[in-house]
């Protein structure tokens, strides 16, 4: 293989496209801990993590074949197909636990931190939870930078080369993204 990461990653993903279990697991290795990461962020929960991971990488393992490197960098292809299915996860729960919230589980999420008014804590859950929503309805190509920013830190030139986009591109992403969670959010402002 070469000596760029990209150029390995995306011959490892025509590998996975070709039914190589191996190049699979080499794939799994390097992109297993970020997309964990990804998914508790959104998802809140190991657990339910634990099984975005084994489900994003059982998508690139049916997908693989589809994966175009003149399209996207190979990170960026496997962390859109994770985003794709954490967040798709996250509908589907809200949706089933919408309705069969278990009374001692939202007791938990209650207690107070000992460090923060319960006022400032009710009010921070709030602000968090409704920002999450706003996100989740903008365009992928304008939440994804949005969240890679808020959530793991990232500065837009990191996120220009996670996602192989020019670094102006990021920025007209980001700020069409934050006009759009503005707009969201304004209706919420008291």
């Amino acid at each position: 293989m070469s000596d760029n990461p990209h150029s390995e990653d995306a011959q490892r993903i025509a590998a996975v496209g070709s039914g190589d279990e191996r190049a699979l697991e080499e794939i799994y290795d390097r992109y297993a801990q970020r997309v964990f990461s990804l998914a508790v962020s959104i998802l809140k929960d190991e657990a339910l993590a634990e099984d975005a991971v084994q489900e994003v990488f059982t998508n690139v393992w049916l997908k693989a074949g589809s994966y175009r490197r003149e399209m996207a960098a190979p990170s960026t292809w496997i962390m859109s197909v994770a985003h794709h299915k954490v967040v798709d996860m996250y509908r589907s729960r809200r949706r089933t636990t919408d309705h069969t919230v278990y009374p001692e589980m939202d007791a938990l999420h209650r207690i107070p931190d000992a460090k923060m008014s319960v006022e400032r804590q009710v009010e921070r859950g709030f602000d968090a939870r409704l920002v999450r929503e706003a996100l989740l309805t903008l365009p992928e190509e304008q939440s994804q930078p949005l969240y890679l920013s808020a959530w793991h830190g990232y500065s837009q030139s990191e996120i220009s080369k996670m996602l192989g986009i020019p670094l102006g591109t990021v920025k007209t992403r980001m700020r069409l993204g934050m006009q759009k969670l503005k707009a969201a959010l304004e209706a919420h402002v008291v």
